[in-house]
């Protein structure tokens, strides 16, 4: 049976911790403020840093409070900008830098929420709130890394129910690989469609997240305000990172179709946006890290022109084809896309010598048609890497083993 509405916005799955709701304004009195509207969870920014992200139902502060040993030492982290603490906000964000990837870790979320903020003066509606949660090691003792790809769910919550049951067996992080969201009207587009999976992923698998931009996720009037919800490493929306000696290149896409399009009226300039990326790929497919790695993971949403053959192909941009280029010479161990709903697996070629993996996707005439909405998993130990792709009945579509 799924789960109710509420459950779900709170970020509550089966295997999660779950706090009693905190409310202020009265014991459950009508009207009383959640102190929790979005559930703390965790996205990662590096081998030994992630951000807590959480929102709260007013205006609030916030702080994190962290372990390694069962509280036996406790550290504490917090946002600032510019001198100034997290305050007078809905949406909290603290980074926690430095941890071991080894060894789980637990946190605690202690959030407050404001009566008045004035110049001089603040009082409060109520005392402390606190939630808490843990991770598990990113690299467990084993020695293996492992992720899971979610994509092309637009938001058909319903989705998660079934595909969560399958993240078994991952440890490091699950990645959201683009159109979470149809489109971005609002914050409760994000709050309700993104950041509560987030949360409800998060706290399940006991893991950070990262998140992709799909070409959906650009659309709309909010799609502006979505960094703020976010923690962005280097505040971009792609980016790189090496967990147990493997490098992961985030790619954003981009839309899929020219910037004069009429569907954007004349308010993109993806062009502009790949130049830089590609630029910053080029830079990163030649550093030492890179280069050093003992595998090279790119994700990416839209599949370019010289990944996979499609009819009718409207995504031959040039854009993509510079970034095919750059991979192309760029020793890729693996790439994992989205984008097209139909799951496959393509083996390397002439134009793209590595192999790829394409997560499913409801039905585009039929977004209710879920059969093709799958779950991917990888799992690198050794030199073994294990590529899995299962549908929502947890049924084996794709199981490949590649020598690395």
């Amino acid at each position: 049976m799924g789960l109710t509405r509420r459950e779900f916005l709170a970020g509550i799955g089966a295997g999660a911790s779950v706090s009693p709701a905190v409310t202020f304004g009265g014991k459950g009195a009508e009207g009383a403020v959640e102190c929790f509207r979005v559930k703390p969870h965790l996205q990662l920014l590096e081998e030994n840093g992630v951000a807590v992200v959480w929102m709260t139902g007013a205006k609030a502060t916030g702080y994190v409070t962290w372990t390694q040993d069962d509280w036996n030492t406790k550290h504490t982290a917090w946002q600032e900008k510019d001198g100034l603490l997290d305050a007078n906000s809905y949406v909290h964000k603290a980074v926690i830098n430095g941890f071991d990837p080894h060894r789980r870790l637990d946190f605690r979320v202690h959030s407050r929420i404001f009566g008045s903020f004035g110049p001089y003066t603040v009082s409060y509606a109520g005392d402390e709130a606190i939630d808490s949660g843990m991770m598990n090691a990113i690299l467990p003792g084993d020695g293996s890394i492992s992720w899971a790809m979610f994509n092309d769910v637009h938001e058909n919550l319903d989705i998660y129910d079934s595909l969560i049951g399958h993240l078994d067996g991952i440890a490091s992080f699950c990645v959201f690989n683009g159109d979470i969201i149809n489109h971005v009207d609002d914050e409760a587009d994000v709050e309700q469609r993104l950041l509560a999976p987030f949360a409800r992923v998060s706290q399940t698998a006991k893991l950070p997240v990262w998140y992709l931009r799909g070409n959906h996720e650009t659309r709309g009037g909010f799609a502006r305000n979505l960094r703020d919800y976010l923690a962005l490493k280097d505040s971009r929306y792609y980016g790189a990172v090496t967990i147990g000696g493997v490098r992961f290149a985030f790619l954003d896409t981009g839309e899929d179709k020219q910037d004069g399009h009429r569907e954007y009226s004349g308010l993109v300039a993806f062009d502009r946006y790949l130049e830089e990326q590609n630029a910053w790929l080029k830079r990163e497919t030649m550093s030492a890290e890179w280069r050093n790695a003992h595998a090279r993971i790119v994700i990416r949403h839209i599949p370019g022109p010289l990944t996979v053959p499609v009819r009718d192909w409207r995504h031959n941009l040039p854009r993509l084809y510079n970034m095919d280029m750059i991979l192309k010479q760029a020793n890729v161990t693996l790439c994992m896309c989205a984008h097209l709903h139909h799951w496959d697996w393509h083996a390397p070629t002439t134009a793209r010598p590595y192999p790829m993996i394409v997560g499913g996707g409801p039905g585009l005439g039929n977004p209710r048609d879920h059969d093709n909405a799958t779950l991917a998993k990888c799992r690198l130990c050794g030199k073994t890497l294990s590529v899995q792709l299962l549908n929502q009945a947890g049924r084996l579509l794709i199981n490949k083993t590649l020598a690395i």
